[in-house]
C-alpha cells in the first residue's frame, strides 16, 4: 500500500505532505531507487487520490495530495500502479478521474475494476489486473474472470493480478482471499499480489504459482506511528519461451521497514538488514506456515494479534466495504 498524501484532519508537521515540502519527491523511495531501478517492471497499489477537489467523501479516513505527487513514483522507479482500493474515490469520482490524469501525466501505467493494461516489457506482454473485493468478496468472480480473459485477448504473455482484499490487521488470509486468488491462477493468472490488511500475510504456492496474500503497507502517508512497520518486497523473475512462462518459479524477498527511522514512520521505506530482516523473514514463513491445503491452521494463530490501530495517532482502520463505486 502506496498512500502518498495525507487526511486533512492529521497533523502536518508529521505528515507526509510536510516531508515532500521539506525534502522533494526524490526523498521517498531513495533506499529502494537501486531496487526498482534494476528490476524490469515495478508495481505498487496506490492508494488515495491526486486531486485539488474539496468534495471529501463522509467516512473516516480520506486522502488526498497534489497531483504533482505522481512524480514521486516516477523518481523511485515505479512503472505501474493498481487503482482499485477502498480510497480511490475519496473525494467522490472527479477525484478518481484526477489521479488517472496524474497518473497518466508522470507516464506510471495504471490499472484496476474493469480498466486493466498490457504492457510491453523486454519484448513480453504483460498483463495487470486489479480486483477491489471488499465491496462485494466473491461478487468479483465473474469480473476477475472476465479481466483476465481481456488481457489475455490483448496479448498478454504473462499475466499479474493484483487484490485489494481481506481484513485489516489480520495476520492471515480469509477463505474469500483464498478462493479468489486461487481462481485467479485457475484462470491463468501468473503471480497474485494483495493489499489491504496493512500487515504482512503469507505466501501460498498453489500449481506452482504464488499468491502473496498481503504486502503490509510501504510508502505510507495513512499513519505517522503504525504499530507494525514491517514489509517486503517481492520480487520474481519470469522466464517466457515459444512454450509460455517457465515452472521455474524463480523468487526473491526482500525484508523491509516502511521507515528508515525505526521511532515513527518518516515515509521513507528502506531495506532491513542483520537481525531486523532476519526477523520479518522469520515471520513471513511463520505466517506461510499457517495456509496449509487452501485452509488456515488455527493452532498457532491465536496465540498472536497485530496490535489494533487507534484513531487518535493517525489510525488507518476505514475497509469501506461499502462505500466506494466501481469505476
Amino acid at each position: 500500500d502506496c498512500t502518498l498524501g495525507t487526511d486533512e484532519t492529521f497533523d502536518y508537521d508529521t505528515s507526509l505532505n510536510a516531508c515532500y515540502d521539506n525534502n522533494g519527491k526524490d526523498y521517498f523511495f531513495k533506499n529502494v531507487k537501486s531496487i526498482f531501478e534494476a528490476d524490469d517492471l515495478t508495481i505498487a497499489n496506490f492508494e488515495g487520490t491526486l486531486t485539488d477537489s474539496d468534495a471529501r467523501e463522509d467516512k473516516t479516513f480520506a486522502f488526498k495530495a497534489p497531483a504533482e505527487y505522481a512524480q514521486i513514483l516516477t523518481s523511485g522507479s515505479v512503472e505501474s500502479v493498481n487503482t482499485a482500493n477502498n480510497h480511490s474515490h475519496d473525494y467522490g469520482e472527479q477525484s478518481y478521474t484526477d489521479t488517472l490524469t496524474a497518473l497518466d501525466n508522470a507516464g506510471i501505467t495504471h490499472f484496476g475494476y474493469d480498466d486493466t493494461a498490457v504492457m510491453d516489457i523486454k519484448g513480453i506482454k504483460v498483463g495487470l489486473v486489479g480486483i477491489y473485493e471488499l465491496k462485494d468478496h466473491l461478487g468479483r468472480e465473474q469480473q476477475l474472470k472476465d479481466n483476465i480473459a481481456k488481457v489475455k485477448a490483448d496479448g498478454a504473455e504473462l499475466i499479474v493480478v493484483i487484490f485489494h482484499w481481506g481484513n485489516e490487521t489480520e495476520t492471515v488470509p480469509d477463505t474469500n482471499q483464498m478462493t479468489l486468488g486461487r481462481l485467479a491462477i485457475d484462470e491463468g493468472a501468473d503471480l497474485v499480489c494483495g493489499h489491504h490488511p496493512h500487515v504482512l500475510q503469507g505466501i501460498e504456492t498453489y500449481k506452482g504459482k504464488n499468491i502473496v496474500y498481503s504486502l503490509g503497507n510501504f510508502c505510507f502517508g495513512g499513519n505517522s506511528s503504525p504499530s507494525d512497520m514491517d514489509t517486503i518486497i517481492f520480487q520474481q523473475t519470469f522466464t517466457i519461451d515459444q512454450n509460455g512462462v517457465k515452472d521455474d518459479n524463480v523468487t526473491n524477498i526482500i525484508p523491509c521497514s516502511i521507515s528508515s527511522d525505526s521511532d515513527y514512520n518518516n515515509y521513507q521505506p528502506t531495506p532491513a538488514e542483520g537481525e531486523e530482516a532476519t526477523r520479518i523473514m522469520q515471520k513471513i514463513q511463520k505466517r506461510s506456515s499457517w495456509i496449509k491445503d487452501g485452509t488456515v491452521s488455527d493452532s498457532e494463530t491465536a496465540t498472536e494479534s497485530d496490535e489494533e490501530y487507534d484513531e487518535n495517532s493517525d489510525a488507518f482502520t476505514d475497509s469501506d466495504d461499502t462505500e466506494d463505486p466501481e469505476a
